[in-house]
């Protein structure tokens, strides 16, 4: 890629910023034994605000007379370690626990690049729109305008939504009585 004038980001630097700051979506599972899953339950909520995250889902049920909850938290990746040893406290007994690390940032690079182009096409077709004078031809442009605006759209949000998922680690938490 080049800079238009010395003022822009080249794509090399884009991608070595990126490299710098490997993006990882975390994702796990721990379930525990606790002796009071509703305190349990209250217990971790306030552990895990303290670490930044926030409950994005819950499910409380009975199994055998005993309640049973599942709690999903997401959590700022930074403080996941932290936060999955302070859950796992809660707990009398940890009955499973898996955990998943998945590399993105050559994803997110990919979808800038092609982002990039896409924002060259949508350049180049405004300036032929801005010079068409017969009403197909601004018909056509404005057509093909369309479909690159939209596809800029969807991976602007896939972009985003893998940068969210990166940022915030989703881990379901299974608490039951013995």
């Amino acid at each position: 890629s080049t800079t238009g004038g010395g003022t822009g980001t080249t794509t090399s630097d884009t991608e070595a910023a990126a490299a710098e700051q490997a993006l990882i979506v975390k994702t796990g599972t721990l379930d525990l034994q606790v002796t009071d899953v509703d305190a349990a339950v209250v217990r971790a909520r306030t552990l895990i605000s303290g670490f930044g995250g926030y409950v994005s889902g819950s499910e409380q049920s009975a199994k055998s007379d005993q309640p049973v909850a599942s709690i999903t938290y997401r959590i700022p990746a930074d403080q996941w370690d932290a936060a999955l040893n302070a859950l796992r406290g809660l707990g009398t007994k940890v009955l499973s626990e898996k955990t998943d690390a998945t590399e993105v940032t050559g994803q997110v690079i990919d979808l800038g690049a092609r982002i990039q182009n896409l924002r060259v096409t949508e350049t180049a077709l405004q300036g032929i729109m801005a010079k068409a004078t017969k009403i197909s031809d601004i018909l056509e442009v404005q057509g093909q305008l369309t479909n690159v605006q939209g596809q800029i759209e969807e991976l602007t949000t896939e972009q985003t939504h893998l940068q969210q998922q990166a940022a915030d680690g989703t881990l379901t938490v299974g608490f039951e009585a013995p």
